[in-house]
């Protein structure tokens, strides 16, 4: 970006000294925002640098002041949209104590109230997958990593058959499957509920991975 261009497009978040990083902060999540509310629309690859600027009520120059491309952009996009749903996650987890079962209970219920409120998370990874793919392969190499984590641990308790890190593995990239298309099932109607598709999930989950042994009061 040429030097004049840098400066008047930093204008809008440096005017003044005093919360200068506020604002610059402020400026991003608008953009963040709109960039979002773009994509939602009509999807972030149809979506223009220039509607974005719009929505956002910011110059173009700002939004490249910010983000540097349209590709930098959906990155950090996605990068805001997995940091909210990893704390939701987070939060949701501990409360269901230590059984690998009942995490992944907890787990989905989070998930499926993430996706109700963010409709276009998927719809982005869609996107990500095919303009950068390997973003797309970090992303799914590190979330199976930790479900080979979450299942060894689950083995270890003895809630789980015994099983090798590779099929855990191929066990993992099954499941996310799952979990790529669960935004079509919150739009079905009737919908059956989120306890039901959680409890579903977990079935699915006993009969592929759980051990032979089942404990009164586990969820089925």
């Amino acid at each position: 970006m040429p030097e004049a261009t840098a400066k008047s497009a930093a204008s809008d978040d440096s005017t003044h000294p005093r919360g200068k990083y506020a604002r610059s902060n402020d400026t991003r999540a608008r953009i963040l925002q709109a960039a979002l509310t773009e994509a939602s629309e009509s999807g972030f690859q149809k979506t223009s640098v220039a509607q974005i600027a719009v929505r956002a009520g910011v110059a173009a120059g700002v939004v490249n002041y910010h983000f540097g491309s349209k590709g930098d952009l959906l990155r950090e996009l996605m990068a805001s949209l997995t940091r909210e749903l990893h704390s939701r996650l987070y939060l949701a987890i501990p409360a269901a104590g230590g059984n690998f079962f009942d995490h992944e209970h907890a787990g989905m219920l989070a998930y499926l109230d993430y996706l109700r409120a963010n409709p276009s998370y998927l719809r982005l990874c869609e996107e990500v997958r095919w303009l950068e793919p390997e973003l797309y392969r970090h992303a799914v190499e590190a979330w199976v990593e930790q479900f080979v984590k979450r299942v060894q641990d689950g083995i270890n308790c003895g809630v789980m058959r015994p099983m090798s890190a590779q099929e855990i593995s191929v066990q993992g990239h099954f499941l996310l499957g799952t979990h790529l298309f669960l935004d079509r099932l919150l739009q079905a109607d009737p919908y059956p509920g989120d306890e039901a598709v959680a409890d579903a999930y977990l079935g699915f989950l006993r009969n592929g991975l759980g051990s032979t042994k089942t404990n009164p009061g586990q969820h089925p």
